[in-house]
């Protein structure tokens, strides 16, 4: 076997001028399932040898630059994208909660889609019987004997299918009993190629590298087909250097990019979910190159577009393809509804269903349909997302493996369990075995409602059934112990976990983070942060927002009990940092065989640290959200706008008005647009800052519904709190015409179920405020009056919620006449005659009309309002 270089430091930047070959790489868009496999490894298994791509590749850097002569008409049309970006917040600027979607993710691969692959009839029953043979060896054999299939078709069928399903020992088998009985170089090449394929939709990397590179050795291997195929295969497997690396030793081998390599390199770009500027360099280089970019091509640079939901930019490469006479299909439109969905722009996903593409003769399928009512389980649009089930059910759209696995998870969010498991075993019933993505939905959405015994049963039955638990299903069963306080069940999973010799990723510790921060142990979540730097698992920004979202719980880290003792209390505090390697930590974590987070597991479980004392907060923690800050400055992690509304909620719990002023003031170094305009606001300022203040809102309608609501409830809530009243109601009418809150807002009804408490009672004011002018006008008021907060059913005493008190606490302080319903205790009601009575007096004027509590740059006037928008508009 031919020795395989070592990844080189640098990679050329510019490679060999590529021949002109149009030659189409077929462009399998299948997704694949993870399974693990415990039998031996075949001839083509060992890990043993070095690798080498090439000694011309140690030159260069590790992205392409751009050719000098790239298309001037590809450039005009994107150009915009490769510079400076339109806006400052998009598209970092998102709502991305989480790391991943249980419901959703298929084990880090695409959507499974029909395998289309030209193949006769006898390679199905082939794929039948394979599959009830199980993990039989010899019945496997026995059935590739019998058949003996001779077209090499067939077998590229089979190797497909079985990376559908996860299948490695049948790949395994298929691919040997081929090669064993195959004569034709040409023939093995094609398997082998698309076994590379399947091994890296499996994981098996390494698998893949060394049957690449022993194929190579043998002469079978040194095609433009079997370099595309690594190459996709490092992408998919976040490998992406070494993929640039490969495809620029091609020349050494003495093979030359073509269209399909090209391709293939833009598609790792995509499925290692590099950033779109870095990627489209490829496509200006390929073009310089003689290579023009085809259907295939656009959809990779699509789906760069996806995981930040850049539509945008997905809408402009839309307009490209159409300029340049490049068709669409199903595949470019399922990727752009995608971005949609990711970016929050639900309308316009559904727009480009109804619209746009029957409008070019492409018609949905069971991926679009899937992926719009993901879309809408993630926007907590939970009622459109069961209409889209419904619809295809109309359409008698089949249910693949992901559109039940999505099915499972948003039954499994809403806490419908019986129809949840009733999807759960329609699956199989169908003919589709449940995996392991389909048990990390359920255990997802029982772990959300506090069922333990259900969420141990479900992970001892999948064992049970040989459906390999993944990282994703140890995360979730240890955030879901740890916020439970049950440190001893997370223990004894993360022990297994170990055991199985997964490796942490980012996922995985931030889950942790998370669930440590939920409870208040901020500082055990700093100390874990530190661990995770250290052990080289780069963070990102879900990680620090779940780590500043819980300073708003008030709690102190320095303060924190119960997990270390008072002679280590200052050893993982935060300390100023002025380099991109710099941590919280004033020592560093012991990089030696101890398990920290085994350590900090054990601690917990010992001394029941979640029952530990919240202290007071104090001024020192707004030193640590600067920090904080500022790491993510240096690591160029991007705050999105959950970042943004975790510190100002954080700022809501700041003991003075000067210590919010102090840290929106610190955070104006990293960001002054957002924190000027919440600073200006808190300060209370006039008509410049309120202008400054429109255009942060315009970007924010780029944001999904939920992602928005939660900007304005933080920003109101600060301003509340801390007197300025005013600007609190300027923001939440504001907010109201941008239809931020999705809630009624009537004469009869005033609905607040998603509005926070500051929000909420700057609402309640202008809706009296409505109701005077319209009783003022002589029109007579309803017979009934109703405002809804919700009745707090997931507080720890039902009918007893933060909305719920706050709302009856200002009803009774400006001496409205609203009493709880008798038959729901989050609905206030009133008769209209009694309200209009109150309305009238002339004292109530005064007690609604609100006033910002300082004022800086002009005095507020009775009947100055800085351009509030008409209420009547509302």
């Amino acid at each position: 076997m031919a020795s395989t270089p070592t990844t080189p430091p640098h990679f050329s930047s510019v490679p060999p001028r590529p021949s002109n070959n149009n030659q189409r790489h077929h462009h399998n868009q299948n997704r694949s399932q993870h399974r693990r496999n415990n039998n031996n490894r075949n001839r083509w298994s060992s890990s043993s040898s070095t690798r080498y791509y090439s000694p011309a590749s140690s030159a260069g850097a590790g992205v392409p630059s751009a050719a000098s002569t790239a298309s001037a008409a590809f450039s005009s049309s994107l150009s915009p994208w490769l510079g400076d970006r339109k806006t400052r917040l998009a598209p970092e600027f998102s709502g991305r909660r989480s790391n991943r979607n249980p419901g959703k993710m298929n084990s880090g691969g695409p959507r499974a889609v029909p395998n289309n692959q030209q193949h006769s009839k006898a390679a199905e029953e082939v794929l039948h019987s394979l599959t009830n043979a199980g993990n039989d060896v010899a019945v496997i054999d026995s059935v590739l004997l019998n058949y003996r299939l001779y077209v090499a078709e067939d077998y590229v069928y089979l190797l497909k299918e079985f990376a559908n399903t996860g299948d490695l020992l049948l790949a395994n088998r298929t691919y040997d009993f081929a090669m064993s009985r195959a004569t034709d170089i040409t023939f093995m090449g094609k398997l082998t190629s698309n076994m590379i394929r399947t091994l890296g939709r499996l994981k098996k990397i390494e698998l893949a590298l060394n049957l690449f590179e022993d194929s190579r050795s043998r002469g079978y291997g040194n095609t433009v087909y079997s370099f595309s195929a690594m190459i996709s295969a490092l992408g998919r497997n976040d490998r992406f250097q070494e993929a640039v690396s490969l495809f620029r030793s091609m020349g050494y081998f003495g093979l030359e990019p073509n269209l399909v390599t090209y391709n293939a390199i833009i598609d790792a770009g995509a499925k290692g979910e590099i950033a779109f500027e870095i990627v489209v360099k490829f496509l200006e280089e390929m073009i310089d190159a003689g290579c023009l970019p085809d259907r295939l091509t656009y959809n990779s640079l699509l789906k760069t577009c996806v995981p930040k939901g850049r539509w945008q930019l997905c809408k402009d490469l839309l307009a490209e393809m159409e300029r340049k006479g490049i068709g669409r299909d199903v595949y470019t439109y399922n990727t752009y509804v995608d971005a949609l969905c990711k970016g929050g722009r639900m309308d316009l996903a559904r727009h480009a269903i109804d619209v746009e593409m029957p409008a070019n003769n492409i018609w949905p399928n069971v991926v679009t349909y899937s992926t719009l009512m993901a879309g809408y389980s993630k926007a907590e649009r939970f009622e459109d997302a069961l209409n889209v089930y419904d619809e295809m059910k109309h359409l008698l759209i089949r249910l693949d493996r992901v559109s039940y696995n999505a099915l499972v998870g948003l039954y499994a969010n809403l806490g419908w369990f019986e129809e949840a498991v009733g999807k759960f075993k329609e699956m199989e019933s169908c003919g589709i075995k449940n995996d392991v993505v389909t048990y990390n939905a359920l255990i997802e959405g029982y772990g959300r409602y506090n069922r333990y015994f259900e969420v141990r049963k479900l992970f001892d039955e999948m064992k049970a059934r040989r459906i390999y638990p993944n990282d994703l299903t140890y995360s979730t069963l240890i955030k879901i112990y740890t916020k439970g306080r049950m440190y001893a069940e997370a223990m004894d999973v993360y022990r297994e976990f170990k055991q199985e010799g997964l490796e942490t990723d980012v996922v995985f510790y931030s889950a942790l983070i998370d669930a440590l921060c939920k409870n208040g142990l901020i500082k055990s979540s700093l100390r874990l942060l530190d661990v995770m730097i250290e052990k080289g698992s780069r963070p990102n920004v879900v990680t620090y927002n779940s780590v500043i979202d819980a300073f708003k719980v008030g709690q102190t880290p320095a303060l924190e009990c119960g997990v270390d003792t008072p002679s280590q209390a200052n050893e993982h505090q935060i300390k100023p940092s002025s380099s991109t390697e710099g941590t919280f930590q004033d020592q560093k974590t012991d990089n030696g065989n101890n398990d920290e987070i085994m350590k900090m597991l054990e601690q917990l479980a010992a001394e029941k640290a979640g029952l530990t004392k919240k202290d007071k907060r104090s001024s020192q923690d707004n030193f640590y959200i600067v920090q904080i800050f500022r790491q993510m400055h240096e690591m160029e992690i991007k705050p999105n706008v959950v970042t943004f509304s975790a510190i100002l909620n954080a700022c809501s719990c700041c003991e003075t008005f000067q210590d919010a002023s102090n840290l929106l003031d610190e955070l104006r170094v990293f960001d002054s647009q957002v924190y000027g305009v919440a600073h200006g606001l808190l300060m209370g300022h006039g008509q410049g800052i309120w202008d400054r203040a429109q255009r942060l809102f315009d970007e924010l309608e780029h944001m999904d519904s939920s992602t928005a609501s939660a900007f304005y409830n933080a920003l109101t809530d600060m301003l509340w709190h801390f007197g300025q009243k005013l600007g609190a109601q300027m923001v939440v009418i504001e907010g109201r015409n941008r239809n931020v809150w999705k809630g009624g807002w009537s004469t009869e009804c005033l609905d607040l179920h998603l509005t926070s408490c500051g929000a909420a009672c700057a609402m309640v004011h202008s809706w009296l405020l409505e109701l005077r002018t319209t009783v003022f006008g002589g029109q007579k008021p309803p017979p009934i009056l109703s405002i809804l907060t919700g009745w707090g059913k997931h507080s720890k005493v039902v009918g007893n919620g933060a909305l719920r008190k706050a709302v009856e606490a200002l009803l009774n302080g400006i001496g409205a006449p609203f009493q709880i319903a008798e038959c729901n205790l989050g609905r206030f009601i009133s008769e209209g005659p009694e309200v209009a009575a109150w309305l009238r007096q002339p004292s109530t004027l005064n007690v609604l009309l609100l006033h910002d509590y300082i004022v800086y740059s002009q005095p507020v006037e009775r009947n100055q309002t800085f351009n509030i928008p008409s209420l009547g508009a509302l």
